[in-house]
């Protein structure tokens, strides 16, 4: 029986000061000092909360007495040393982090939902010219904006999901939507959180996916054991 995917995601809105600094506090050397180096107190505290996911992501998929080194890497994902059969991915906007891990290739992308004008030529920097034409018949801007961030979540989480070679010859443009995900080797899973668009593409067949929110405070005693 295949194993369900699990989505790990927190609600930074009311992380306080305190509480950030308490899951720094935590971390592994290597992703503290990250975490410090960066000025950004939007990137500090997503960097930070990312990793926390990470950690609680592996605790609870993997029955590890002791935690393996997480190595980040320049414009990647992080990896985990020691495992060469996991795969992980990190997305972030406005104030929810998530993370997933899986046996095969997987990607995430989550997007805030924001009002966007002149959305069809918003567009143009990832849609195909059959993707804007699918946008333009659409009349309400509801369904406008629902097209826009499916689409736009669905190839961020495909382009994340391809190997690093891939990557550097791939465009989001080049990704067709839904073309990518008909063809047998990508899946592709798709959920509304509030007002959020989360897009997850993997290889390895269809599995259920859950979608688990972490409470962060409970989070510091799981990650600093």
């Amino acid at each position: 029986m295949q194993s369900d995917i699990h989505v790990f995601f927190a609600n930074t809105e009311m992380l306080s000061d305190e509480l950030q600094q308490r899951l720094l506090d935590v971390l592994p050397a290597a992703q503290k000092a990250k975490a410090l180096e960066l000025k950004s107190k939007k990137k500090k505290r997503d960097f930070i909360i990312g990793r926390t996911l990470l950690i609680h992501a592996l605790l609870k998929n993997y029955p590890l007495s002791t935690l393996s080194s997480i190595l980040e890497q320049p414009d990647k994902a992080p990896s985990i040393s020691g495992f060469n059969d996991i795969y992980l991915s990190i997305s972030h906007s406005n104030n929810i982090v998530c993370c997933v891990l899986h046996k095969y290739s997987i990607g995430i992308d989550i997007e805030y939902k924001k009002l966007r004008q002149n959305i069809v030529e918003k567009s143009g920097f990832f849609m195909s010219r059959e993707e804007l034409e699918e946008l333009k018949k659409l009349v309400q801007e509801d369904s406008q904006k629902e097209y826009f961030y499916q689409v736009w979540c669905a190839k961020e989480a495909a382009f994340k999901a391809l190997d690093f070679s891939e990557q550097k010859k791939t465009t989001l443009m080049s990704i067709h939507y839904p073309d990518f995900f008909i063809k047998g080797k990508w899946s592709l899973f798709q959920q509304e959180i509030d007002n959020y668009h989360l897009s997850l593409a993997y290889s390895g067949g269809e599995r259920q996916v859950r979608l688990i929110s972490v409470d962060l405070i409970r989070s510091v005693v799981i990650v600093g054991c």
